[in-house]
């Protein structure tokens, strides 16, 4: 099968091997990663966004979820924001009822 042999290769490289600018995704995703990711998608440009654009609405929601009324500075310290940005997050409304409010309105 396809899989077996990239994992025979996998195992015969080292990070070291590749590209200066692939080893990154080498050592984040294994060798074997890489090389499966590079077979699949090689000579397309990819757009990785960042980290917190895609955690953003789920980590708002388990804010919202432990804000007890007075633990701004612990969740704060938790998900590595400020203060100030846990006391935005636990007034706004998530983004699912922002947008039912918007198309009640017909804003």
């Amino acid at each position: 099968m396809t899989q077996d042999w990239v994992s025979q290769i996998a195992a015969a490289m080292s990070i070291e091997s590749l590209p200066e600018t692939y080893q990154d995704v080498a050592e984040v995703f294994g060798m074997e990663g890489a090389l499966r990711l590079a077979r699949r998608s090689g000579g397309m440009r990819i757009y990785v966004p960042k980290f917190d654009s895609l955690v953003r609405d789920r980590r708002d929601e388990m804010i919202r979820k432990e804000f007890t009324g007075s633990n701004h500075r612990e969740l704060a310290r938790k998900y590595g924001l400020s203060e100030t940005w846990i006391r935005e997050i636990v007034q706004r409304k998530p983004a699912h009822e922002q947008a039912d409010l918007f198309a009640e309105t017909g804003a």
